[in-house]
This record gives structure tokens, sequence and C-alpha cells, in this order.
């Protein structure tokens, strides 16, 4: 007669042995999923360097806000490398990050014909400091 379970040396494995083990490998992947990762920001001369890597993909971008747009539509925001607009039409409530403010932000690459540069839809803002 064959067994239900395989034997081990110290005995049969119980299934509540294996619902405890299901148990632990779920929680633990649960738990390193909520551990924040580092974000590494991308230098904005390589986003304009190289738009076609970074179209449609999340970015982060960290660097100063140098102006805002009427009715916060949009942001350009600088690092030591270049500038970029920032749209916010994507953010529900907008953040009233002022002139000179450190800005760190997620948001996805995008091109339109109405502007030359690359434009870069901002999805949500992580951290502003004024």
């Amino acid at each position: 007669m064959k067994k239900p379970w395989p034997e081990t040396a110290a005995g049969r494995i119980s299934r509540t042995g294996i619902a405890e083990l299901a148990l632990f490998v779920l929680l633990s992947v649960l738990v390193q999923s909520c551990v924040q990762q580092p974000r590494v920001a991308t230098k904005i001369k390589v986003l304009s360097l190289n738009p076609d890597e970074y179209l449609g993909n999340r970015v982060f971008l960290s660097g100063k806000v140098q102006s805002v747009g009427p009715a916060e539509a949009y942001l350009v925001v600088e690092d030591d490398t270049g500038r970029i607009m920032v749209g916010t039409e994507q953010i529900a409530q907008k953040a009233g990050c002022p002139t000179q403010a450190k800005i760190e932000l997620a948001g996805t690459l995008r091109t339109l014909k109405s502007v030359s540069q690359p434009y870069f839809s901002m999805d949500s803002l992580v951290e502003c400091k004024p």
C-alpha cells in the first residue's frame, strides 16, 4: 500500500507541518516585498540622450524645482546634468512644491509632438523639501 506522505528520518511529514512551512514562506515573501527598496535617481541628461531606452518605463528623478507652470500643470526640474519638464496631470492633489525646493518623484518618460524636449509625466511625488 502506497503511503500518502513521504517519510523522513524523523517520521512522517504532517499536513500541519507542510501548511506551516507554506505559510512561513508566503509571509517571508510578503515582508520582503514591503521593505523599502533603495531608489536610484536617473540623471536627466541620460533621459535626454537616450529617450528610447526609457520611454514608457517607470523612472525616479531627483533635483530642484526651477519653475512651476500655471495651476501647477507642470514643473521644470533640474539636476546637475540638465532640465526636464515634468507634467503633473496624473496627480489628483497638487503638491505645492515651491521653486528651488528639492524634489524626488517617480513617473514615466513620454514624448509629445507639441514639446521638443522629453516630457516626464509624474505619477507620484516621493518627497518635496522646501
